[in-house]
């Protein structure tokens, strides 16, 4: 289906994940015509939602994709976290070489704006102070946490560069959780801790609880995605996140609040690669994209138990 003349175009690599699909939701909400170049279709129906099946690292469906786009949202990464950091050459392979090769095709296709998905929670590594400003040292300590980093790099050595200047913006996102999170591959601590209290199941924690997290509201997070499309800065990278922290103990208070009993956990050895406390500070989002969280925690934590509750017979 072609855009009408005066319809704005996204792409967004990896629409359908967990983030993808609230940001596609969203572009949707907002006007615009969206494609989704991914394998997963997603579940959403709408006649201005295109799906392009396969990957970014795929150049000629991507460069069609990228015809008459004017935001590229790219969201996608090859390998989940710990499955980078057990193979971390075939990570950078995929995803960095990829990412190079998705702004080659952007500058192409004359796209005027890429805004990139990066992970706060990883590229700064332990903290030397909080809650972690952007001009904090980045000191890594997992390969996904260096592939990230270094896209960033590479975005910030394409933008304005050349005769067909590309505008980029990275941003460096905090721990998101809310509904349609997978809950199968064990990602996101509030949205896991949730599904497991509200069916019966055991939590499992590694270390004893005092691991603390800057937890952002999925509907937060794909919010602050569509305004950095029209933000006047570009080349630099803008942290999204709640601002406070919260262990993983405080996680189990709220769902003990909520339902009024708390819920059965186990604790396991704490692992190694797990930074004790990540908190951004999202001072630079309010300032250049007008953005600040909007969801409370405890508010998000109710919804998802709701969500999870077992209906009645």
């Amino acid at each position: 289906m072609s855009p009408k003349a005066n319809e704005r175009v996204a792409l967004v690599t990896g629409g359908g994940g967990f983030i993808g699909q609230a940001l596609l939701g969203r572009l949707l909400g907002d006007g615009w015509a969206v494609r989704n170049l991914d394998f997963v279709a997603g579940q959403i129906a709408d006649p201005r939602l295109t799906h392009w099946g396969g990957s970014f690292l795929q150049r000629e469906l991507l460069a069609e994709a990228m015809v008459g786009v004017d935001t590229v949202f790219h969201l996608a990464a090859t390998k989940f976290p710990r499955e980078a950091d057990r193979d971390p050459l075939v990570d950078a392979q995929e995803n960095i070489i990829g990412t190079v090769m998705m702004l080659d095709r952007a500058v192409e296709a004359e796209v005027r704006r890429v805004v990139f998905a990066s992970a706060g929670g990883t590229v700064y590594g332990p903290p030397e102070r909080l809650p972690v400003d952007e001009d904090h040292p980045t000191r890594p300590m997992s390969a996904y946490g260096v592939s990230k980093l270094a896209c960033e790099q590479y975005l910030r050595l394409y933008d304005g560069r050349g005769a067909r200047p590309l505008s980029t913006l990275s941003l460096r996102l905090a721990n998101p959780y809310g509904p349609r999170q997978n809950i199968d591959k064990a990602h996101g601590a509030v949205t896991t801790f949730c599904h497991h209290a509200a069916q019966g199941r055991p939590i499992t924690i590694w270390g004893d609880g005092s691991v603390e997290r800057d937890f952002v509201h999925i509907d937060d997070v794909s919010r602050a995605l569509v305004m950095a499309a029209d933000a006047e800065v570009h080349g630099i990278q803008v942290n999204i996140g709640a601002g406070s922290g919260t262990t993983l103990n405080d996680i189990l208070d709220m769902i003990e609040r909520v339902r009024g009993a708390r819920p059965e956990v186990t604790f396991e050895a704490a692992r190694g690669f797990d930074v004790p406390r990540n908190v951004l500070d999202s001072r630079r989002a309010q300032d250049v994209l007008g953005w600040q969280p909007q969801v409370p925690l405890q508010q998000g934590v109710a919804e998802l138990l709701t969500a999870f509750t077992p209906l009645p017979d």
